[in-house]
């Protein structure tokens, strides 16, 4: 029997970022790899500002008045699943993808747009040790931070249900799943 693979997901090797629509059936590594062809890659994410986090679940509990034990349970909600990081070095289309507004005389400057916008992304990640991390439909919310006396693009992509039911949320690869065929 073959040893299954074993995994850390130390810390990041590569990220990019397309659109959700380029998932339209249940993730393969195959169809990750032909997607990866046309994602866009963030090259600079500013030291130590990487990190993919999991909320707590959280579930209510119901007491016995009587005993102070719990006796049952209620629904149970499952805990956010976003990747954080700051981009220390972009470009002004970049900037436009995830905070929105729009690019000046092709890349020479960038304008806020009016009020919040609604921004989904599908977020790719490759870690140090060959593993993919993919949220294929990921509520972005980016802003200006001051990092080390420059203005990054601090970035948070939360999981979101995909509106296709064969689009599952999350998907793990190992990069030898990720190949084209």
């Amino acid at each position: 029997m073959a040893a299954t693979v074993q995994l850390s997901a130390i810390d990041i090797k590569k990220l990019w970022y397309a659109e959700p629509s380029a998932i339209t059936a249940d993730l393969t590594g195959s169809a990750l790899s032909t997607i990866l062809e046309s994602a866009k890659q963030i090259t600079n994410v500013h030291q130590d500002t990487w990190t993919i986090d999991e909320a707590e679940p959280t579930q209510d509990s119901y007491r016995n008045q009587l005993s102070g034990n719990i006796y049952r349970f209620g629904a149970k909600s499952m805990g956010d699943v976003t990747f954080n990081f700051t981009i220390g070095r972009y470009d002004y289309p970049t900037k436009k993808d995830l905070l929105g507004g729009d690019v000046i005389n092709t890349d020479k400057g960038w304008k806020r747009a009016r009020g919040a916008v609604d921004i989904k992304k599908c977020l790719i990640a490759l870690t140090e040790d060959d593993q993919y991390c993919v949220l294929p439909y990921a509520n972005i919310v980016a802003r200006e931070a001051s990092t080390d006396g420059a203005v990054g693009l601090a970035v948070v992509g939360t999981a979101m249900e995909p509106d296709n039911e064969a689009v599952m949320p999350e998907y793990w690869f190992d990069a030898s799943e990720v190949v084209g065929e």
